[in-house]
């Protein structure tokens, strides 16, 4: 009956969502970039994969399987990939891979909107969340024989990729958020270690600055352009593994507290302070940010575990051996809970594609072989969580050397979602969200402790809402431990 209850919310909210994304007549198509021209082949026409192009192909003709992705730091290798399955394959198919950059969740707003969603999506959170309760992805299950199913298993997770007894992606690798640092610029300044508080961090910082800005150098830099995308990668994962909160969200209680934020933010705001950071942070994405970072002019920041080494090997070279890896520091170095893992390289099907079948099987034959999960860890692109991988690859020096690339089981874990993600349409906050509040303090200069109460309350009510609207349920996890998360 509970599960009834949820679906009903998830599809009174996603109807929601809907109906708000039918009134955004502003909205345009976002661009797309196939990573480059002379390293991919995807028809990538302004961003745009028309309706038509998912139709049955008529006799003789090859049907079109379009696929989207996000993914910048893989797209040559899966590109490759993909033309080697379209010069071989035997079932008339071609398969056509677009890569979006920083606008894939509007993208794939549009595409529902306007019913024009690929036939295969790189899986992303905010976009799965958001249409998962009207039935917009498929269940894989319905495709899957005894032998797949069971080469799986382990990472299939109710709660997490499988909901009501169906399966909507199978991650294959993991990724979480580290501290990335320059070892060459440490020693420069005479830094032994990465910091293991936030203090340490912004006292090292400070000292990088102080002596290098001469030449450009600076301790400390984060994309903070978009707040989500910046915090979301650094600030938000640290305070999960110091706080226990996952997004101010106490599973315990089943309430929001922001409150436990207050000191991080402090010293947040004195790493993005002037006299510590990189000259235009507020401005910054992460691939320029990425790229003063290859040139040895940023001292840290903080990122993605699966996708640097990608980058540093590929797309802006950097020796290996000048740059490291760390836990993210939180305040005083304490630990009270775990920060979250994901799952990457995960696909979620369009259930309304006219060739769902056909598309599970290129997704079959081409992301599931061993030749290329083996690859992919291989070359660096992310970190297998699957054992028959791990124990068949050679993974790249990085990952095979650097330890907190990997994930870590005493540190990481996969965490439940809170109201305003595991209902997301359905929770409407008034005023602005997490990220854009807490920007007001480190930009803005707000006030702390009253902007933090002010968020709690919101969130708080906008949660209460949600439950007195049927658009939401209770969130509360009986004798949950932040050290040793359970889902539900």
């Amino acid at each position: 009956m509970k599960n009834m209850k949820k679906a009903t919310a998830l599809m009174m909210a996603s109807m929601m969502a809907a109906s708000a994304l039918a009134g955004c007549s502003s909205d345009k198509p976002a661009e797309t970039t196939a990573a480059a021209k002379t390293e991919t082949t995807a028809a990538a026409q302004g961003g745009e994969t028309k309706a038509e192009a998912a139709a049955p192909a008529a006799d003789g003709e090859k049907t079109v399987i379009n696929i989207w992705s996000k993914d910048r730091h893989d797209a040559t290798y899966v590109q490759g990939k993909i033309d080697e399955y379209n010069k071989t394959n035997t079932d008339n198919i071609e398969v056509v891979y677009t890569l979006y950059t920083d606008n894939y969740a509007q993208a794939i707003d549009m595409a529902v909107q306007n019913n024009e969603l690929p036939d295969i999506m790189v899986f992303q959170n905010q976009a799965f969340d958001k249409y998962v309760g009207n039935g917009q992805w498929a269940d894989m299950y319905q495709f899957m024989d005894d032998d797949m199913k069971a080469r799986f298993k382990d990472v299939i997770v109710p709660g997490y990729n499988e909901l009501d007894g169906k399966l909507y992606f199978i991650p294959t690798t993991g990724t979480t958020c580290r501290l990335f640092y320059n070892k060459e610029i440490f020693d420069r300044v005479g830094i032994e270690k990465a910091p293991e508080s936030m203090e340490e961090m912004v006292e090292d910082a400070k000292l990088i600055t102080d002596q290098l800005k001469g030449e450009g150098i600076y301790g400390f830099a984060e994309n903070m352009k978009s707040a989500s995308s910046g915090l979301n990668r650094s600030l938000m994962i640290g305070l999960q593994a110091e706080t226990g909160l996952k997004d101010g969200f106490d599973f315990a209680k089943g309430e929001y507290d922001f409150s436990a934020y207050a000191d991080a933010i402090k010293l947040w705001t004195e790493l993005l302070s002037e006299d510590v950071a990189f000259p235009g942070c507020e401005s910054l994405d992460i691939d320029p940010l990425r790229t003063q970072f290859a040139a040895g002019k940023i001292g840290m920041y903080m990122s993605y575990s699966h996708a640097e080494p990608g980058v540093y090997a590929n797309q802006f070279p950097m020796d290996s051996e000048k740059w490291g890896c760390a836990p993210i520091p939180t305040v005083g170095g304490k630990i009270s809970g775990k920060q979250y893992y994901d799952g990457t390289s995960a696909y979620m099907f369009n259930a309304n594609s006219a060739n769902l079948e056909k598309a599970f099987n290129v997704y079959k034959d081409i992301f599931t072989t061993e030749e290329y999960l083996v690859g992919y860890y291989e070359g660096g692109f992310g970190v297998s969580i699957l054992q028959d991988v791990i124990d068949k690859a050679n993974p790249s020096e990085d990952f095979a050397t650097k330890e907190w690339l990997r994930i870590n089981p005493e540190y990481d874990a996969i965490l439940p979602k809170p109201p305003h993600t595991a209902f997301a349409a359905g929770m409407i906050v008034e005023g602005e969200d997490i990220f854009k509040t807490i920007e007001s303090i480190y930009y803005g200069g707000a006030d702390i402790d009253s902007t933090l109460k002010d968020l709690t309350d919101r969130y708080n009510k906008a949660y209460q809402d949600a439950i007195a609207n049927g658009t939401g349920w209770e969130v509360k996890i009986d004798n949950y431990d932040p050290k040793n998360p359970t889902l539900q």
